[in-house]
């Protein structure tokens, strides 16, 4: 056996803990004098918030604080940002959201975030948010990508022009449109990727913990980037140095991407626990996680593939669109892009244009889940290659053959295309 680290296989060393109970999520802390939060959570799909009400609620049981939007305006809070749009990477410009850690004028999904109820005992807090009085005026909503894309769709935001988020684009139109008017065969399918919940085993959950001597925070959550989310906060949310935030990721129950990002409930927790001066634990039940979890995918592509009499791919080409929900997250634009950037597939295709709208809708927003983007451009093209009945089964396989399996190495995609290569062993 080699004596060096590098080549040898490394054994697992978290499994004794697991299988014996003795892992640690969020839900297993328990802080000295912790107090528990629920939300109050919006009905509707997209309403104005006219007015809330916490008399009531202040005075239940155990009750030690509710906060609203208004409170979040009154302390001049920042909002949650997307990380990256089309325009930090050379692409188009896009409409830019902040998402507010509560709402302070609109709610835009079912599941938004109007109040949040502090109180001793976790019963006691969703006791209390049950006396919360919220006054909507119910809007018009749109639900669905392809409708919320249509000129004079309901506009999720006021000051947008209309509901797109982003445009991206990758290829030749020229091109692939000369590959098109020549072919002998042209297969087309509208393909649905449909929208899902993550729904990790673990739900998220966040503990605050202000530390009054020295203001600053301690933040325990179920995360996959706790630097990002202490980033976000410190930096856009409370505006104060990043060094007065700590973030403690303990293990944390399954994530797939979507407890990438950073979320309201997180900020929540630590405004909570410097309100309260103690540390305030949530925790949320399942069917709040399934309402203001980060979704995934939710995308409808029409896809075209031109062949020659042979079945021959010549060029394929797309248009998509792609639910973001009701804001752009921190990585929301990363399924959008790679589902461009994977297009090709494994195939060998001399003109490729593919191209897709990112909108908003009145929907919990998206965000990566796992391989983002990846799964239609595994599917439409393979379909595609399969759905002309008048070439022959041995033909269609010979103009489906992955790159992959030639013995040869594996080449860049011609351009126009993709702009990643794939390689062989």
């Amino acid at each position: 056996m080699s004596k060096f680290g590098i080549g040898q296989p490394v054994r697992r060393v978290e499994d004794q803990r697991f299988l014996t109970g003795t892992g640690r999520f969020v839900d297993d802390l328990h802080l000295h004098h912790q107090a528990y939060a629920a939300l109050v959570l919006s009905p509707h799909a997209h309403a104005r918030v006219k007015r809330v009400d916490i008399t009531k609620a202040m005075k239940a049981p155990g009750v030690l604080c509710v906060l609203t939007g208004a409170d979040v305006i009154a302390e001049k809070f920042g909002g949650l940002p997307p990380q990256m749009m089309p325009e930090d990477m050379g692409g188009p410009k896009g409409y830019r959201t902040f998402r507010p850690i509560l709402a302070t004028e609109k709610v835009r999904f079912v599941g938004d975030r109007v109040a949040f109820v502090v109180a001793e005992t976790e019963a006691q807090a969703r006791d209390a948010v049950e006396l919360v009085e919220v006054d909507y005026e119910v809007l018009p909503a749109v639900v669905s990508a392809e409708e919320a894309a249509k000129d004079g769709a309901p506009k999720v935001w006021d000051d947008a022009k209309d509901n797109i988020a982003f445009p991206l684009m990758m290829g030749n139109k020229d091109t692939a449109d000369a590959a098109f008017s020549g072919a002998h065969h042209v297969v087309s399918l509208r393909l649905e990727n449909n929208r899902l919940s993550a729904n990790a085993l673990e739900p998220r959950g966040a503990i605050g913990d202000y530390h009054h001597g020295d203001d600053s925070y301690t933040l325990y959550t179920s995360t996959q980037n706790p630097h990002g989310v202490r980033t976000v906060i410190s930096q856009l949310v409370f505006r104060i140095p990043e060094t007065k935030i700590r973030v403690i990721a303990n293990d944390v129950g399954g994530g797939f991407g979507m407890k990438g990002d950073t979320y309201p409930d997180e900020a929540l927790v630590l405004w909570a626990s410097r309100r309260c001066r103690r540390p305030v634990k949530w925790i949320p039940s399942r069917s709040e996680s399934l309402q203001n979890d980060d979704h995934g995918r939710d995308q409808v592509v029409y896809g075209e593939m031109a062949l020659d009499a042979n079945g021959k791919i010549l060029a394929m080409r797309s248009r998509a669109v792609n639910a973001v929900g009701a804001c752009v997250t921190g990585a929301a634009v990363v399924p959008v892009l790679y589902a461009l950037k994977l297009a090709p597939n494994a195939y060998r295709i001399p003109a490729i244009h593919v191209s897709t709208r990112a909108v908003f809708t009145n929907t919990s927003p998206t965000a990566p889940y796992r391989a983002p983007g990846a799964p239609r451009p595994c599917i439409w093209p393979n379909a595609c290659s399969t759905r002309q009945p008048s070439i022959s089964a041995s033909t269609r396989w010979r103009s489906g053959v992955a790159i992959s399996s030639r013995p040869t190495p594996c080449p860049t995609p011609t351009e126009p295309g993709s702009s990643m290569t794939a390689a062989s062993s």
